[in-house]
């Protein structure tokens, strides 16, 4: 029949997940229960020569402490180094040892260090395919490790000490995980106020849906006013000219968004003429989207500039899915035959095309995550499905992105797909 006693130490141990300072406390309680007063000394021999090792952490006969074990891999503070005969002869070794410190021996510093014990029982500590501690019990007694089975103490000793890992790994995963959505969450706040805050321009009716998988996303988007390069004879009082652009960076999450970021940046640097279009833009932010480093990112864009004094839309796409131009109930696409995408060649032109476009016209511009959204089934939602709800679909903007995004949602199963997902609904007003 179990000892309940040491049945109650041992689910302590599995009961545990608290910090690296409480695990040698718990270790030192169970195996009080098995010794009798006992100190135990946690130390380090990772990456040290056969013999040496540092203290990460000590607990006294009496149960108080007195290295806390706050740091035990010495990643952040040096950890008191040990290299004398006493823990050359209870160390050098792989197997599991017990010893009595000579005269000579008990004055050494290893020995003040584990508060000069009688008698040593040290055991080596297996984790990750290597022996990375060991964990040294003292006793005043003369001879109280004399009966312990050592095959059979290497095995409980791991034992315990994988209960208290284990715990502490996950802690240590669950700290470094936070660090990391707490920088992804700074780059994705950093994201969004790069975004368009709602301009008023007009002439134009809009309403945005900008979705990231993930807290940061790859996908961008901007909408601006270009009137004050217009001509002296331009109606500023009636309409202005504009410009929308959507681009979306392979991949999503962290990196993407990084990349999102540094297209944003180069953007805001272009001094091009009106001539050069949109097209300019594109080829001038692809020159610089290019570094010294191989990129692991390419770039599709789309952008759209419209001037309402001559009626005339200009687009550029580089390899983005073409946007939908509603003229009454007929869709059009425009931008099917895409060229290549940003981050290809470096010194690639990109071409304008023009129509024309009216009061009333409607457009709408998206992401690959929209139309590659995919239901239980795996069926996508479809440029198909995408392009007849824009046909049926209402005339103002904020109305036909309702449609839209319901419809989505629907077949996706929610507000957010597996990929970043953007979806821009303009409107030429009066």
């Amino acid at each position: 029949m179990s000892d309940p006693t040491l049945l109650d130490s041992v689910l302590e141990l599995s009961r545990f997940d608290d910090d690296s300072a409480a695990a040698l406390r718990v270790l030192h309680r169970h195996f009080s229960l098995k010794f009798g007063p006992c100190s135990l000394a946690l130390v380090l021999v990772r990456d040290l020569p056969a013999g040496q090792c540092r203290l990460a952490g000590s607990i006294a006969v009496d149960g108080c402490e007195h290295v806390p074990n706050t740091d035990p891999f010495g990643l952040n503070s040096e950890l008191p180094l040990f290299d004398d005969a006493l823990a050359n002869r209870l160390l050098g070794g792989r197997e599991p040892r017990r010893i009595m410190p000579t005269a000579t021996e008990a004055a050494l510093p290893f020995s003040l260090a584990l508060f000069s014990p009688r008698s040593l029982l040290g055991v080596p500590v297996v984790n990750s395919g290597e022996i990375a501690h060991w964990l040294v019990f003292g006793s005043t007694d003369a001879a109280p490790f004399d009966d312990v089975a050592l095959d059979a103490l290497l095995i409980e000793v791991n034992l315990a000490a994988s209960l208290i890992v284990r715990p502490l790994a996950n802690r240590a995963l669950r700290d470094e995980s936070a660090r990391q959505r707490q920088a992804i969450e700074g780059l994705a706040d950093v994201q969004r106020q790069l975004l368009p805050d709602n301009p008023a321009i007009l002439g134009l009716d809009y309403a945005v849906h900008w979705q990231p998988a993930e807290t940061a996303a790859g996908d961008y988007y901007d909408l601006v006013g270009l009137t004050r390069h217009a001509p002296p004879e331009f109606r500023r009082d009636l309409y202005d000219i504009w410009v929308v652009t959507l681009a979306d960076v392979s991949g999503h999450g962290a990196a993407a968004a990084m990349e999102a970021v540094q297209f944003d940046a180069i953007l805001r640097t272009y001094q091009g003429s009106e001539e050069a279009g949109p097209a300019g833009a594109l080829t001038y932010a692809n020159r610089y989207f290019f570094s010294r480093r191989t990129r692991h990112h390419f770039l599709t864009a789309l952008a759209l500039l419209y001037r309402p004094d001559l009626r005339r839309a200009t687009y550029v796409s580089a390899g983005h899915p073409p946007l939908l131009h509603r003229q009454g109930s007929r869709v059009v696409e425009r931008g099917a035959d895409t060229q290549i995408p940003l981050g290809v060649l470096r010194d690639h032109e990109w071409m304008n095309h023009h129509f024309e476009a009216d009061i009333g016209d409607l457009f709408v511009l998206y992401t690959d995550g929209i139309i590659e959204a995919r239901n239980r089934s795996g069926e996508p939602f479809g440029a198909t499905r995408l392009q007849a709800l824009v046909a049926s679909g209402p005339d103002d903007p904020a109305s036909l992105l309702a449609t839209l995004r319901a419809a989505l949602f629907e077949h996706q199963g929610g507000p957010i797909g597996s990929d970043d997902q953007t979806l821009i609904v303009l409107r030429i007003g009066a």
